[in-house]
């Protein structure tokens, strides 16, 4: 905890912040202030993201009951990522919202979408280019600057093997060397939505390579790009999503980052969602694939619940599927959390209570004193709800306008 609420928050920090609360949740960029208890596991937690093997990646499964603040966690580990220095990408899986774990180009598009980088305060695959693109010279290891020249090769931009991805490679090297905001939509665009993008390869060709080969001499004709399925990110087993990942996290690095975390939640909709066994196998198989860390050398967290293991188990033997090699979900490296327990919530209501008499300009313990709050603490800690603790925060931003209105306020 760095200092309460009141004591670190503007008024209009605080207003955005109690108004989010009302929801149940706290905003983004303030979760840590919100978490209580636990100190030690959230330390390990942060341990977590240490730089792993160069090359290689790794992946943890976060477990926390619905109750106990799953999606919580995994913001708590984003503002960790962020504030070491990370670029950071949170995705919420959604199989009807075309967000598919067994599609990797849709995964990829909303990692684009959801990209943060610290100094940037919009979301979207531009901020990591942009950090890229404006990075001082100098300050860096010889080895990155090695790494920056390679990319692009020695500053010419004329061709590059170096990336895994050559759809990266263009898109990169547009935004550098073009600079127009057409072409910075159209990457953005491209690179967030790439399943819009299928049929549209004349138009990606002309808008990010044929119309500014004035600022670079790329040596290849414009069928090879087609051929070579430059802009394509769902084909070949989507083994260019997969190598724009790596990508991403090189690029990061390059950029004086520690490199790229991934975070997912609500990986049981792969469970819940994908309703054909092939479905089921091909998500499975791509979450096994972050875990070997063969394909993505980042860090990357998946939001679960306790029984999560052996719900796919359950699943994929209630679908026939006796061929599958199971070990592989028990073998999962895993981080679980507790539930918060009363006394624990009583200090987060404190908290709230804090920000909420900054927001208002009032004096919050006389809204609601000590023995009132802890009353309906109490009151709300006895609803049984699978999202138990969300409805409590609304309950204590309640009972603070409840108090704010007979004061006539």
């Amino acid at each position: 905890m760095k200092g309460t609420p009141s004591t670190q928050y503007d008024r209009a920090t605080a207003e955005r912040v109690v108004e989010q609360l009302r929801y149940g949740v706290p905003p983004p960029e303030h979760v840590r202030e919100f978490t209580v208890g636990r100190e030690s596991q959230l330390r390990a937690l942060e341990d977590s993201l240490a730089r792993p093997i160069e090359g290689r990646g790794s992946a943890l499964l976060v477990k926390a009951n619905y109750g106990s603040g799953k999606s919580h966690l995994l913001r708590v580990v984003r503002e960790m990522a962020l504030e070491a220095g990370y670029a950071v990408s949170y995705v919420v899986v959604d199989s009807a919202g075309g967000v598919r774990f067994n599609r990797m180009d849709t995964i990829f598009g909303a990692i684009c979408r959801e990209l943060q980088a610290k100094g940037h305060a919009y979301k979207g695959v531009g901020a990591l280019f942009e950090t890229f693109a404006n990075r001082p010279p100098g300050g860096m290891s010889k080895d990155l600057e090695q790494i920056r020249r390679r990319i692009s090769s020695d500053g010419k931009w004329d061709l590059s093997d170096y990336l895994k991805s050559p759809a990266i490679y263009v898109a990169l090297r547009a935004w550098i060397c073009a600079g127009g905001q057409e072409a910075r939509d159209l990457i953005r665009d491209w690179l967030e939505n790439p399943q819009n993008y299928r049929g549209q390869r004349k138009q990606l060709y002309l808008g990010l390579v044929e119309g500014h080969r004035r600022a670079f001499r790329d040596p290849r004709r414009e069928w090879q790009f087609y051929a070579d399925e430059v802009f394509s990110f769902h084909t070949s087993g989507h083994l260019q999503a997969w190598g724009a990942l790596a990508d991403f996290d090189l690029l990061a690095r390059a950029s004086g980052l520690r490199g790229f975390v991934l975070l997912f939640d609500e990986f049981e909709d792969v469970i819940q969602n994908l309703n054909r066994r092939d479905l089921q196998e091909a998500a499975f198989l791509n979450l096994f694939r972050f875990f070997d860390g063969d394909r993505f050398p980042g860090m990357s967290y998946f939001a679960v619940t306790p029984d999560f293991v052996q719900k796919c188990e359950t699943e994929l033997l209630k679908r026939g599927v006796y061929d599958f090699d199971y070990q592989r979900f028990d073998r999962l490296p895993f981080f679980e959390m507790e539930p918060i327990s009363l006394a624990e919530f009583a200090d987060l209501a404190r908290r709230i209570r804090s920000v909420y008499g900054a927001a208002y300009d009032v004096n919050a313990h006389r809204l609601l004193p000590d023995a009132d709050l802890d009353r309906v603490v109490e009151r709300l800690w006895t609803v049984r709800s699978p999202d138990r603790v969300r409805k409590a925060i609304q309950g204590v931003v309640k009972a603070l306008d409840d108090g704010l209105e007979r004061e006539g306020r």
